[in-house]
């Protein structure tokens, strides 16, 4: 590669060329005379090429798509000393200084900075304008509709707080829009598309009834990049919760009719059977909320102490935090990083010993594998280690993780309580009890639980029927309604079920 103002050069070797031959050719032409300022290898070749030059040159490799570097133009390259990163091509004003640019082209480098902080080297090379060209969609705007008819704009590109600054103000929402030809209108108008493919309906007769916003970051592909370099730049994850008919869960019950034999009933809301099923819990009473936290939704319900109960349905739940911790740690694998979002994290620092997420050090009996030692693990319920395939650190990504909870979890606990508490205040709620899958996650419920500490709020995991925990809450709330004569607000529990949860005589109320 050439073209620098003083014909120096830097050398391009492909994977094909033995790493003893390239530094024979390096030498050779440096003899004739080339000023040969740095090499760019795109094998694992550095070192062996390195001990082998008559002259040291700073060399980067792991080039990967090396064919696509661009010969005869303007290059940098950067090898930071032992314990350093680099400094200059890290830095956009570092390369404006090497490659004279302009304030705009600077700009226009600052993803290119961005991907390369932290490196150990770099190259980066200045080619003619047009070669690398943008192509970028806008983000969009948000169209909100009230209860009214009324309509709220937001830009996305506000961000999170701003979007959910427009979906409080219009709460109740009817419908959400998004501006065509951009991303958000896009992504609402699959989830309108999908929709209408399971259910039959027409797209235009769905409606958005509620949107979470979170601010994120997602790992961009530099343009123009020849060894996969990205950048982290800022995003808006949006979830959204849409409504339809009841046509689902018909389909559903006619096809278990037809396959099983039996009668099949669609009984009931979902979170109001919840509430039936944690009043099971030992030590809860009336008036109770319940939170019950799914994949995709975030449900809540309240019961009075007459039996009054009123339910919400939020968008956002653990999907969305598998998708935040995926898209932050770059990850690329929703399987990995729906293990990170259960699992503690720990450190084999030796053969013998751990060292937990919380600081604590356990040593064991037997050793860990070798290919463990020094890596980040995934510990299972059983005391298994799984690697983490990443890069990162244990510190990292057990802030990325609990970070992503936070934002999704905790936020919507809070928008569900205030939502279906008459008082709309949380403070005056005396139980809330924490149902669902989530429920078992060994952080959530104390995420939930630490954030409606100062209110004096008795909140934990539920414990339906005093021995199932929290994830048999809907089926006993549907067994005790359907025996119940199908009134949820008046069900007598059976002798039977009674003598289940611990209650003494029958007829007693759940």
């Amino acid at each position: 590669m050439g073209g620098d103002r003083d014909g120096s050069v830097i050398a391009l070797v492909p994977s094909s060329v033995d790493f003893a031959d390239a530094a024979a050719r390096i030498n050779e032409r440096v003899e004739r005379g080339v000023d040969v300022q740095g090499a760019i290898l795109q094998k694992d070749d550095g070192v062996l090429v390195s001990n082998r030059l008559d002259r040291e040159i700073p060399i980067v490799d792991e080039v990967s798509r090396i064919e696509d570097v661009p010969v005869d133009q303007p290059a940098a390259v950067e090898v930071a000393s032992d314990g350093r990163t680099i400094r200059e091509l890290s830095n956009p004003y570092g390369i404006a200084t090497l490659f004279d640019l302009s304030a705009e082209e600077t700009k226009k480098v600052i993803p290119v900075a961005r991907a390369l902080v932290g490196n150990k080297s770099a190259v980066v090379v200045k080619t003619p304008a047009g070669d690398v060209e943008e192509r970028s969609i806008p983000a969009g705007t948000l169209r909100i509709v009230d209860g009214g008819g009324n309509t709220r704009a937001v830009d996305t590109a506000d961000g999170a707080d701003a979007i959910m600054d427009a979906v409080e103000s219009a709460w109740p929402i009817s419908d959400v829009e998004g501006e065509s030809g951009t991303n958000i209108g896009g992504m609402l108008s699959r989830a309108r598309a999908e929709m209408a493919e399971i259910t039959g309906q027409e797209p235009e007769t769905i409606e958005i009834r509620d949107l979470l916003a979170v601010d994120t970051l997602v790992p961009t592909t530099i343009r123009g990049g020849v060894a996969g370099e990205f950048s982290m730049e800022s995003a808006v994850g949006l979830a959204s919760m849409v409504k339809t008919s009841k046509l689902p869960m018909e389909q559903i019950a006619g096809e278990l009719r037809r396959e099983l034999g039996v009668d099949v009933r669609i009984q009931g809301v979902e979170a109001t059977m919840a509430v039936l099923g944690a009043l099971t819990t030992p030590g809860t009473d009336v008036p109770l909320a319940i939170l019950d936290m799914g994949g995709g939704s975030t449900d809540a319900a309240y019961m009075d102490d007459a039996g009054e109960v009123d339910s919400i349905h939020l968008a956002g739940a653990g999907d969305m935090v598998t998708m935040l911790i995926d898209s932050e740690l770059g990850l690329d694998d929703a399987e990995l990083a729906e293990r990170i979002k259960t699992s503690p994290l720990a450190k084999v620092q030796t053969l013998y010993s751990v060292q937990h997420e919380d600081g604590s050090v356990r040593f064991l009996d037997d050793p860990v594998s070798p290919e463990l030692f020094g890596r980040v693990v995934l510990l299972g319920d059983d005391g298994a280690m799984e690697p983490v395939g990443t890069d990162h650190e244990l510190r990292k990504i057990r802030d990325v993780r609990r970070a992503a909870k936070r934002k999704v979890f905790v936020t919507n606990a809070t928008r569900a309580l205030e939502r279906v508490t008459p008082t709309h205040n949380v403070r005056h709620l005396p139980f809330v009890v924490m149902v669902g899958r989530s429920a078992l996650d060994f952080e959530i419920p104390e995420l939930i639980s630490d954030s409606l500490a100062e209110y004096g709020i008795v909140c934990g995991r539920g414990n339906v029927r005093g021995e199932q925990g929290p994830r048999n809450a809907v089926a006993t709330g549907l067994t005790l309604a359907h025996v119940g004569g199908g009134d949820h607000l008046d069900v007598d529990l059976p002798g039977s079920v009674t003598e289940a949860t611990g209650e003494t005589g029958s007829g007693e109320r759940p």
